[in-house]
């Protein structure tokens, strides 16, 4: 185990977070004219959704502002800003002070009235961008990067940083998330599909291509009002159909499935005409 002293509130080592940045060639290094780090919950989303992070956890140390879930709830989870205070890697999980935004959502009396909390590693996450000028950096680095030459790729990374930066334009959140990230997840939030064909191969198709595109982190929307309703007659096997709202169902249940991009749960739409 790892300990390190916190009497009092813990502070961003912009230092040491500089040169874990160094591994990582996708995350652009804190300068001093870095300044927005938003508030409340656009602060906790910016860091939770779209922040690039350390996934793998390699240079997870005591000291460092980490992203985790404070409620360990099955259905509704909260999720909180922290600070590692202590890691016992034998039992796989760390001490983290919360910030007192954060502390509402805290079950255990004892963990919530000292403001820390004991945690698996599987719940934490370490931010590397935790500026948005970091995140409008890598976005203006990737969406640049299609030009042919330096020179190009350097005039359009700039007109993309001036106009991210300065909030003037802020694009769909899979481009926050994938643009210049270097993966290979897709920079379109939300997508409707053609009708589901009416036979086991069709569904099974439309449910293989639902599933694709939410792993890469797009948003579904399908209609089932194609599909017969139940008990109508499946001639090929001399039965009748489990119906419409069945199939929607197991549709439905990818979205408990399938991360989003490994980074959220995934979104749906389904839609069946009355």
């Amino acid at each position: 185990m790892v300990l390190v002293s916190q009497n009092q509130k813990p502070t961003l080592d912009v230092s040491s977070l500089n040169e874990d940045i160094r591994q990582f060639p996708q995350v652009h290094a804190i300068t001093d004219d870095m300044k927005t780090v938003h508030k409340g919950v656009s602060r906790l989303v910016m860091i939770d959704r779209y922040s690039f992070k350390d996934t793998e956890k390699k240079t997870l140390k005591p000291g460092d502002f980490v992203v985790l879930t404070v409620k360990e709830d099955p259905k509704f989870p909260a999720r909180g800003l922290g600070f590692i205070k202590s890691i016992d890697k034998d039992a796989n999980k760390a001490e983290v002070w919360i910030e007192e935004d954060y502390r509402s959502a805290i079950d255990d009396p004892a963990e919530q009235e000292k403001g820390v909390v004991r945690r698996p590693l599987d719940v934490i996450e370490k931010p590397l961008e935790v500026f948005y000028e970091q995140i409008a950096k890598r976005n203006a680095t990737g969406l640049s990067a299609i030009e042919k030459t330096p020179e190009k790729r350097d005039e359009w990374f700039t007109k993309f940083y001036q106009q991210l930066a300065d909030l003037k334009f802020i694009p769909a959140g899979r481009v926050i998330y994938g643009a210049g990230a270097d993966t290979d997840v897709t920079y379109f939030n939300c997508y409707v599909m053609p009708f589901v064909a009416d036979s086991r191969e069709g569904i099974s198709e439309h449910r293989k291509q639902v599933m694709e595109i939410m792993s890469r982190g797009g948003g579904v929307g399908t209609n089932g009002s194609t599909l017969r309703p139940r008990n109508t007659l499946a001639r090929g096997v001399n039965g009748k159909s489990s119906g419409s709202v069945s199939w929607l169902d197991d549709i439905a249940k990818l979205t408990h499935l399938v991360e989003q991009g490994g980074s959220r749960r995934g979104a749906q739409m389904i839609m069946l005409a009355d």
